[in-house]
Order: structure tokens, then C-alpha cells, then sequence
């Protein structure tokens, strides 16, 4: 599990050379850690020419795979063609072509400083959850290409991970793991039908950002959005990524209701978004998977790691999971027939919701 190595803030050559090399001028004062990194840890830089945002990534990214330093520039890439088509992304400096620096074995990114900021779960209105829909419609139209995009490295989904997960719960007596004894014959059907969900998702993609969730989009105070953390950019299923995103956007981790989500996939259509109605049903197999690979990612976490933060936010986040599964559970049914209306134009009739 993840941790971060050296502070920048304590390591005066990697800062020196970060500055050097997008001639940010000298620091102006100390180096100053903010908020914004979940996984990773991100810096406040402040220079005679400005001020910057620099993530340094955490230990457990292997940073001498060629193929994990080509995926995560080019993902930076991708971000930086989409602000090019208009789209606000924000994208990282680069120096000669290249976004990602990597000292020592060590991976930053750096950043022009943004005041915008994220809205938490309850300050999400309709306005905002429509204007990322249609953000999103703009991007799955844009088919832009980017080499070296791939899928992020992740663990396999499989019935021996799952049992194995179950297991160190039990052992380690980590929250939920009740639920996740009982509903093992149902988590099993899921993790079952991943291959052929996947394979049918696979059959149309194009590059998006791949995590447009709530925490990945800054609003200015004048309401603009700014979309952040492109690391998970990639080619993906158009509408495997709207539905995953509707349901972010409609609280299913808090406080979830059918009109947001039909809301969001309405606003996605009158901004030129196509939903295929052939995809609807993969995507949704694929969206459960994704949880509950979440989910047990984070009972490693919660179970398996020495840092006691990383073990408080693994627990947090399975209760998030958790929460997510059982909404899904009751609610999927009837999302496929919203989905279905609105891949058949008829999302704003009355009575939909």
C-alpha cells in the first residue's frame, strides 16, 4: 500500500529541479502541503513569477515501468489536447513534451495554481450536475487519439481475489464484513459476469476522462467548472462512463434519487450525447464490478497497511462502497429503464422519474 517518500518540502534538489525546468523562477517562502491529494500529496508553490500546484506521487507507483510513466504522461496529454478543443481541462506544464518528471525514482506533476475549488456532495446542484453532463457529451463527440493511453493497472476481479480479501476481513474483523460474508453468492454473480460485460463495453470507446466524478471538478466562484486528475484518462465505453458518472452526480453514495440521474443523462442528450441502448446492460454489470473491486481494494487497505491514515480512509471507503452496492441493488432496475428512455429520446417525459 501507498506511501509517500521523501516531503518535497524536504527535499530541496527535486524542488530546485522542478523549477528549473518549467522556469517557475525562485520559491517565495516555504513550500506549503494542501489539501486535494487522496492517494497522493499535493504542494503550494509560490515564485517570483506566480504560483503552481505540484503532485508528487506516492511510493507505490512504479515509476521504473517504462509503460507507467508512458501511461501517466500521456493522460496528461490527453488533458492538455482536450483544453486545446475548449474543454476546461486543467492540464499539467510540460517540458519537452513531456508532463511527468520523474527524480529518483520519485513522480510530479506540475500545475498553474487554480482558486477554484470542489463542491461537496451537498452543494451539488442541478446546474452543476448538468454542466459536466454536458462537458462530458463534448468530450465522448471530440474522438480525440492519444498514444499511450491504457487502461490503469489494477488488480484482476476474481472469485480467488474476492475469497482471499474475505478472509484477511475476517482475520483483521474489518467493517462490513458481514455484509460481504452474506452477500457472497451475489458479489460472486457479479465478479462472474465481468469478462463478458468488459467484452461488450469493448466494442465502442473513445478517450474520456475516465473519473469525472465530484471530486474532480473545481468550480470557480463564478460558478466555470475545471476538470482535474486526468490520471485515469483512457479509451472507455461512452456509456459505461455516463451512467458511472449520473450516479456519482446523483448521490449514490449519500443521498440517492432517480430525478438527478435522470437529470444528468438529459442533459447529457440535449448537449449531443448518444447513449446506446445495446450498452446499458454491460455497463451497469461493469459499474457493480467496479464497486466492488473498490470495495475490496480498500479492505486490503483497511487490513493490510502499517499507516494509520491509509487504514482510516480504507474503512471510510468501504462504508462507501457498501452504501454505493445497496443502492444499486435497489435501484438498478429501474435506472435501466430510465437509461432505456433516454437513449430513445424520451427522457423528459412526464412521469420518468
Amino acid at each position: 500500500m501507498a506511501n509517500l517518500p521523501t516531503p518535497l518540502a524536504e527535499n530541496a534538489a527535486h524542488l530546485d529541479r522542478l523549477c528549473e525546468l518549467f522556469d517557475l523562477c525562485q520559491p517565495r517562502g516555504e513550500l506549503r502541503r494542501v489539501a486535494g491529494g487522496f492517494h497522493h500529496v499535493m504542494w503550494r508553490l509560490a515564485t517570483r513569477s506566480g504560483c503552481f500546484a505540484i503532485k508528487q506521487f506516492a511510493d507505490d507507483v512504479n515509476f521504473g515501468d517504462p509503460a507507467t510513466v508512458a501511461r501517466l504522461n500521456a493522460t496528461e496529454v490527453a488533458a492538455a489536447e482536450f483544453a486545446r478543443l475548449g474543454i476546461p481541462a486543467l492540464a499539467s506544464l510540460a517540458h519537452a513534451d513531456r508532463h511527468l518528471q520523474v527524480f529518483d525514482g520519485v513522480g510530479y506533476l506540475v500545475f498553474p495554481w487554480t482558486d477554484s475549488r470542489a463542491r461537496s456532495r451537498n452543494a451539488i446542484a442541478q446546474y452543476h450536475s448538468a454542466t459536466v453532463a454536458g462537458i462530458l457529451a463534448r468530450m465522448h463527440r471530440a474522438q480525440i487519439q492519444v498514444t499511450g493511453l491504457a487502461e490503469p493497472t489494477t488488480w484482476p476481479l476474481t472469485a480467488q481475489r474476492l475469497n482471499d480479501l474475505l478472509a484477511l476481513a475476517q482475520q483483521h474483523n474489518v467493517r462490513e464484513v458481514i455484509y460481504m460474508l452474506d452477500r457472497m453468492d451475489d458479489i460472486l454473480a457479479v465478479v462472474q459476469r465481468q469478462q463478458s460485460a468488459l467484452s461488450v463495453l469493448a466494442r465502442r470507446e473513445t478517450v474520456s476522462h475516465g473519473d469525472l466524478d465530484h471530486k474532480n471538478v473545481l468550480w470557480s466562484a463564478s460558478g466555470q467548472p475545471l476538470l482535474i486528475d486526468w490520471e485515469s484518462a483512457r479509451p472507455i465505453n461512452p456509456t459505461y462512463e455516463l451512467l458511472l458518472e449520473a450516479l456519482d452526480w446523483s448521490g449514490i453514495t449519500a443521498h440517492f434519487d432517480h430525478g438527478p440521474f435522470q437529470h444528468f443523462l438529459s442533459a447529457y442528450v440535449q448537449a449531443g450525447g448518444d447513449i446506446a441502448a445495446e450498452y446499458i446492460s454491460a455497463a451497469f454489470d461493469a459499474i457493480l464490478g467496479a464497486w466492488i473491486n473498490w470495495m475490496l481494494f480498500n479492505v486490503g487497505r483497511a487490513a493490510g497497511v502499517e499507516d494509520l491514515r491509509q487504514r482510516a480512509i480504507g474503512t471510510e471507503q468501504i462504508d462507501v462502497a457498501v452504501s454505493a452496492l445497496l443502492r444499486l441493488e435497489k435501484h438498478i432496475p429501474r435506472l435501466k429503464d430510465i437509461a432505456q428512455r433516454c437513449a430513445e429520446r424520451r427522457c423528459a417525459e412526464p412521469g420518468n422519474v
